[in-house]
């Protein structure tokens, strides 16, 4: 959690109503993922290739890590790290590049989620590690992402 997002935190807690804290965690969250963002387009290569693992209540060829290789705004390819066997059918919805991880982590927090978790790397903005918890009263409906091979 960065010190600014920390302070609003704090401050919050302090201070404000628990409606209030939510409001200011939301646009605090919706901040840093624009921060993020900012960075990523600044430093993003005009190719590069990432693995990515889903984090989720699913069968191992929805988690994989799949190593996922993008030229300018296109996915190329999509493979599973450990088999090397390309990612087939719905699955390669399920393996975003680095701008659909964005677009997932803005959704689920202009969409109302109920707890969105996210560390991003500090030089290029990637989200690095995501855990969302769509609903609190719903079980099993959670997803994370975890990049397991920095872009490079």
């Amino acid at each position: 959690m960065s010190a600014a997002l920390a302070g609003r935190v704090l401050a919050c807690l302090l201070v404000a109503s628990a409606a209030g804290c939510s409001d200011v965690l939301f646009e605090s969250q919706l901040d840093e993922l624009a921060d993020n963002l900012e960075r990523w387009e600044a430093t993003r290569p005009a190719e590069y290739t990432f693995a990515i693992a889903r984090l989720c209540f699913c069968g191992p060829e929805a988690r994989g890590p799949v190593r996922v290789t993008v030229a300018g705004s296109v996915v190329v390819s999509q493979h599973y790290v450990d088999s090397g066997e390309p990612v087939q059918g719905e699955a390669v919805e399920w393996f975003p590049d680095v701008d659909g991880l964005f677009a997932i982590l803005r959704a689920a927090l202009e969409g109302g989620a109920f707890d969105v978790r996210v560390s991003y790397d500090a030089s290029t903005g990637v989200p690095i590690d995501v855990w969302i918890d769509y609903d609190q009263n719903t079980v099993d409906e959670e997803l994370g992402f975890e990049v397991t091979e920095a872009v490079h």
